[in-house]
C-alpha cells in the first residue's frame, strides 16, 4: 500500500511540475516535534525539534492553489517514569530456569530521537491583494522514518529476580545479574515503519517583491496510523547473568507498557515563495511556463516477508533444502576424527529456550551458549547438526507453526554469522506442540524453544 502511494505521489509531482508548476517555495518548521502515546506507568512529551522542505505551488484559481514536494526532520520525544514503580515480567537464566524479573526505578528518563522524510499534499487557501494577505492550508502527509535511537538515564535501577518453584527471592548478587546500579547510562533502538498524518498551517502573507512572498504562522501534524513496526513484548532491561552492569536496556518502546505511537509536532512556520502562486490576481496575456527543477523523493522502505514453509508431516520435521555434504573416508575409518566429548556434546544439544509467547529473536543470553556451540563446532569441523523450532500449544497458550521455523532460522542465522557453513546444518520445525513437560502450565516456556542434535 505504501510504495502505492509513493508512486502516485511521484507520478503526480512528475505530471504537475511539468504542466503548471508556479511557484517553488522554502519551507522551515521549527517547535515541538515528536510522538505522543499511551504510557502505562509513566508519561511522555514531544521535544523541541524543526524540519526543512522543498514544495511547489500549483494554483488552482485567484484564491486556491496546491502545495507538495518534500520535507525532512528531526522528531525528538521525552518519556519519564515515577519514581518506585515496578516492571516485572518473567525471563530464563542460564541454567534454563524460568522467574520472576522485577525491575525498580528512579529518576528514569529516555530521549527517542527519529529522522524521518516526508511527502506532504496539502490544499491551500489565500486571500486576494497584492499586499499581506491571510492563507490557511490542510492536507496530509506520509512519512518515512529512520530507526529511533534511544538514550536512557537512571538516578538508580533496582534489579532482583524471584523464583517460584523455590520461593527464593534475590535482590543482592551482582555478580549474577540481581542488584542495584547507581547513575545507569544505556541506549536503545526501536524499529519504526511509514505512517500517515494530518497536517495545517495559517498565518499572512507578505510581499517581499513582484515574485517573492514571505509566509510566517502557526503549524500543527498529527498522526493518524501507528509508527512502531510492530506490537513488541520485551521487557524494559534482558537479564543477564554475567553481572548487573551487563543487562541489556530495550527501551520503554519495545514494551507493551507503550501503545500505539503517533506524531504530534506544533510550532512556527516561515516559508518564501519563489513565483506567481499566492499573488496571481488576472490572468496574463501570453503566460509562460517557467522551468522547475525535480527533486527525487524519498525511497520507500522495502519490506523482507518471511517466506512460507511448507510443514506437512508434524512427525518428521520438515528440513529446508541444503546442499549435501560428501562423506568423508577418512572419517570413516577413523572415527577419532570425530572425537567428541560429552560435556561437549551436551553443551551443544542443550536446548535455546525463548520463553516468551512467539518470541522468535535471541537474547543475549541465547547467543551466549550459540557462541559455545559455534566455538565447538569449529573445533569438529566434520560434526553436522539438526535445528528444529518448536512451538507450545497448550488450552491458554497458541503459537502458529511459522514461529518455530522462524525460530530455528534466527539460530541458523546467528551460527553462520559465527562460521558455520550453511551445510552443516538441517533446518526445520514442527507443527505442532511437543511438550518438555506435559499437563504442567508452569513449565510452558520451556515448550517455546530450538533443539539443537548432533547428526
Amino acid at each position: 500500500m505504501i510504495r502505492k502511494v509513493i508512486a502516485i505521489a511521484v507520478c503526480f509531482i512528475a505530471v504537475v511540475t511539468q504542466a503548471a508548476a508556479q511557484g517553488l517555495i522554502i519551507e522551515l518548521d521549527g517547535g515541538l516535534q515528536g510522538t505522543q502515546y499511551p504510557l502505562t506507568n509513566g508519561r511522555n512529551k514531544p521535544l523541541p525539534g524543526g524540519s526543512f522542505g522543498l514544495l511547489y505551488a500549483f494554483p488552482l484559481g485567484n484564491h486556491w492553489g496546491v502545495l507538495t514536494g518534500i520535507t525532512g526532520g528531526v522528531y525528538r520525544t521525552q518519556a519519564t517514569l515515577p519514581d518506585g514503580v515496578v516492571f516485572s515480567n518473567y525471563q530464563v537464566d542460564d541454567e534454563g530456569s524460568a522467574f520472576q524479573y522485577s525491575m525498580k526505578t528512579k529518576g528514569y528518563t529516555e530521549t527517542q530521537q527519529f529522522f524521518a522524510g516526508g511527502i506532504p499534499l496539502l490544499l491551500q487557501y489565500h486571500t486576494a491583494g497584492a499586499g499581506s494577505q491571510w492563507y490557511i492550508n490542510a492536507g496530509g502527509k506520509v512519512l518515512f522514518p529512520s530507526s529511533a535511537g534511544v538514550a536512557i538515564k537512571a538516578q538508580q535501577v533496582t534489579l532482583s529476580g524471584y523464583y517460584p518453584d523455590y520461593n527464593v527471592n534475590i535482590s543482592n548478587l551482582p555478580q549474577h545479574g540481581f542488584g542495584t546500579i547507581d547513575n545507569w547510562n544505556a541506549s536503545s533502538t526501536t524499529e519504526l515503519k511509514p505512517a500517515a498524518a494530518l497536517s495545517a498551517a495559517t498565518g499572512l502573507s507578505f510581499r517581499l517583491s513582484r515574485s517573492t512572498r514571505l509566509y510566517t504562522g502557526l503549524y500543527i501534524e498529527y498522526g493518524l496510523t501507528d509508527l512502531k513496526s510492530k506490537t513488541d513484548s520485551m521487557p524494559l532491561v534482558t537479564y543477564s547473568s554475567t553481572g548487573v552492569n551487563g543487562v541489556q536496556a530495550n527501551g520503554i518502546l519495545n514494551t507493551l507498557n507503550a501503545g500505539q505511537v503517533k506524531l504530534l509536532s506544533l510550532g512556527l512556520q516561515v516559508r518564501l515563495n519563489f513565483g506567481r502562486a499566492g499573488t496571481k490576481t488576472a490572468a496574463p496575456s501570453n503566460p509562460t511556463n517557467p522551468a522547475v527543477e525535480s527533486y527525487p523523493t524519498p525511497p520507500a522502505t522495502q519490506s523482507n516477508p518471511a517466506s512460507p514453509t511448507n510443514l506437512s508431516n508434524p512427525a518428521t520435521p520438515a528440513t529446508q533444502s541444503s546442499p549435501t555434504t560428501p562423506p568423508n573416508p577418512a572419517n570413516s575409518s577413523n572415527p577419532s576424527n570425530l572425537t567428541i566429548s560429552d560435556d561437549e556434546a551436551k553443551v551443544i544439544q542443550r536446548p535455546v529456550v525463548f520463553g516468551v509467547l512467539d518470541e522468535t529473536n535471541l537474547l543475549q543470553i541465547q547467543k551466549d551458549h550459540l557462541d559455545d556451540v559455534a566455538a565447538i563446532m569449529m573445533q569438529y569441523p566434520d560434526i553436522r547438526i539438526s535445528i528444529v523450532g518448536h512451538i507450545c500449544n497448550s488450552g491458554t497458550e497458541t503459537e502458529k507453526a511459522k514461529t518455530g521455523i522462524a525460530r530455528a532460522r534466527a539460530v541458523a542465522r546467528y551460527l553462520r554469522s559465527k562460521g558455520i557453513d550453511r551445510s552443516r546444518m538441517n533446518i526445520s520445525a514442527v507443527d505442532k506442540s511437543d511438550p518438555v513437560l506435559p499437563y504442567n502450565p508452569g513449565a510452558n516456556f520451556q515448550n517455546r524453544r530450538v533443539v539443537i542434535t548432533i547428526l
